[in-house]
């Protein structure tokens, strides 16, 4: 039996929705172009939980924070105390130590409380779920309302062009929604191409088995329009069915 990952809606809107639809780096809810073809052999445990016509379940990579954080200032501490040298430890080397000694008693501290994190697209309820900041719960909302953005990087550029969900919380702060390998365009298109249930599912493998179930649900519907503008065409997965959501749906 597959989990109801339903969740309850826990924010209606932003604080400023207007001013969020004007923000720079801001990724508009269009399937900007084709998103990249994943393959089954690619879908494994290590990235989803769940994968099917209703939710996509993504693992967060949650403990990579506090596992990060507290190795690197452990190897801080460890290393200034326990690397023999000539001189003792200026004061600013023990400032060094005792900070990080504080981060690396946060980071454990932190890793063991923090409460579960998820990432969830609800297709069938047109819901996303996204990590909340730090000890925060997670955050349940209309994927109609959640706005995207892309991360900047470095200099370098590394790390730049991510897909950024904006959590509807005080401060605004981005939580990372990039498993599904692209870019943020790329990213953007996959999850809006998903969760628009008035289109076929995209043309990944691992939604073949759902395909003609999904397709049947549309046409009982009469082919609604489709929720989300799209640059690009989704067709159905064949020309009879494409014929037919033309001949009833008018699109």
């Amino acid at each position: 039996m597959v989990k109801d990952y339903t969740k309850k809606i826990t924010h209606q809107d932003y604080r400023n929705p207007d001013k969020l639809k004007k923000y720079y780096h801001r990724v508009k809810k269009i399937i900007h172009s084709k998103p990249k073809i994943y393959k089954k052999t690619k879908y494994s445990k290590k990235d989803y939980k769940l994968i099917d016509d209703d939710f996509i379940v993504t693992r967060t990579g949650s403990m990579a924070t506090p596992v990060t954080g507290g190795g690197v200032s452990l190897m801080f501490v460890l290393g200034l105390l326990l690397i023999p040298t000539s001189k003792p430890l200026s004061e600013a080397g023990w400032f060094i130590v005792i900070l990080c000694s504080i981060l690396t008693v946060f980071f454990i501290i932190y890793g063991i409380s923090m409460p579960k994190k998820e990432h969830i697209l609800n297709r069938r309820d047109g819901l996303i779920t996204m990590t909340g900041f730090l000890w925060q719960p997670n955050i349940t909302m209309d994927f109609n309302k959640a706005e995207f953005a892309y991360s900047t990087g470095g200099e370098n550029a590394v790390g730049g062009f991510m897909l950024q969900v904006i959590r509807p919380n005080k401060w605004q702060t981005f939580d990372l929604f990039t498993v599904f390998g692209g870019d943020c365009y790329e990213d953007m298109s996959f999850i809006v191409w998903y969760m628009d249930r008035n289109r076929p599912l995209p043309p990944e493998e691992a939604f073949d088995e759902f395909r003609q179930a999904d397709y049947e649900r549309r046409k009982a519907a009469g082919f609604p329009k489709p929720l989300y503008r799209s640059n690009i065409a989704t067709p159905e997965a064949t020309k009879e069915q494409r014929a037919e959501r033309k001949r009833i749906g008018g699109w």
